[in-house]
């Protein structure tokens, strides 16, 4: 059950038939998660550049949506697992000013059923994108997720994406227990707030600023699958893509937009 505490999110996990705490741990981790951007101060929004022009304010949908070229990413795609971490790039990681974010978890169709863990962690950059999957029995290793950790929480690398707080929370629960602090987390909604948009979810942003349409016929397939599919494949690293591709298209719109939006750093903590 997710509910809001102080402006921040949370999760609890469903209360079920009780075990021992060191064991309901170790298979859920806390019962809780909250993660909250930290207060950066009263900066305000004077002196925003003015709007856009040729740009809607609201995203097509319908036959106008329908239309609009798909958005596809043409560059490698790297399915990480257990098996071939090893193989990993982690010096183009890491050297990344920008990585583009996204997870993808297993759908829960049951209002009462208890949240899954996240499934896969994608990161991409202009021509690469990982897909690094996260449970047993092909999840990558503890030290592949130590080093997934920091670079979540490096302050040199944006990470860019739409709804990071539930993405950092649920890493935190499920995968990263020690993640508590993470540094340059930048909502791309929080690029266009100032400007009272009805719909700023990845797929309308990616409508308006972009004119391409995500297709969204993998959003409930089943993420935890050992074996996923190319389509599978195509549509975690579209979604981690188009945060990278989104990043630099509305910084240069939005000019100035650093002032009101600025990468922030995040906490997460046992509710």
């Amino acid at each position: 059950q997710a509910f809001k505490f102080k402006g921040c999110l949370v999760i609890a996990m469903t209360k079920r038939k009780r075990k021992p705490q060191d064991e309901e741990q170790a298979l859920h981790g806390p019962r809780q998660k909250r993660a909250c951007f930290e207060d950066v101060g009263s900066k305000g929004h004077g002196g925003l550049p003015p709007y856009p022009e040729g740009f809607p304010r609201d995203a097509p949908k319908g036959d106008e949506l329908n239309v609009m070229m798909q958005m596809d990413f043409h560059g490698k795609v790297h399915l990480v697992s257990r098996a071939n971490e090893g193989n990993v790039d982690w010096t183009a990681l890491e050297a990344a000013t920008v990585l583009g974010f996204d997870t993808e978890t297993r759908p829960v169709f049951q209002k009462s059923a208890p949240r899954n863990p996240p499934a896969l962690l994608q990161l991409a950059v202009e021509a690469e994108c990982w897909i690094f999957q996260l449970l047993p029995p092909v999840g990558v290793s503890d030290a592949t997720f130590r080093r997934l950790q920091n670079l979540l929480e490096s302050p040199t690398i944006v990470k860019a994406g739409v709804g990071m707080l539930d993405d950092y929370r649920d890493l935190g629960l499920f995968h990263m227990p020690s993640m508590s602090l993470a540094c340059g987390v930048l909502d791309l909604q929080e690029i266009v707030k100032p400007y009272g948009l009805k719909s700023t979810g990845l797929r309308a942003l990616a409508a308006m600023f972009l004119c391409r349409r995500i297709a969204k016929s993998q959003q409930t397939s089943d993420w935890g699958k050992a074996q996923l599919s190319q389509a599978q494949l195509w549509y975690a690293a579209v979604d981690a893509w188009a945060g990278w591709r989104l990043c630099g298209i509305l910084r240069g719109l939005f000019d100035g937009s650093e002032r009101w939006a600025p990468p922030r750093k995040l906490t997460i903590t046992n509710a």
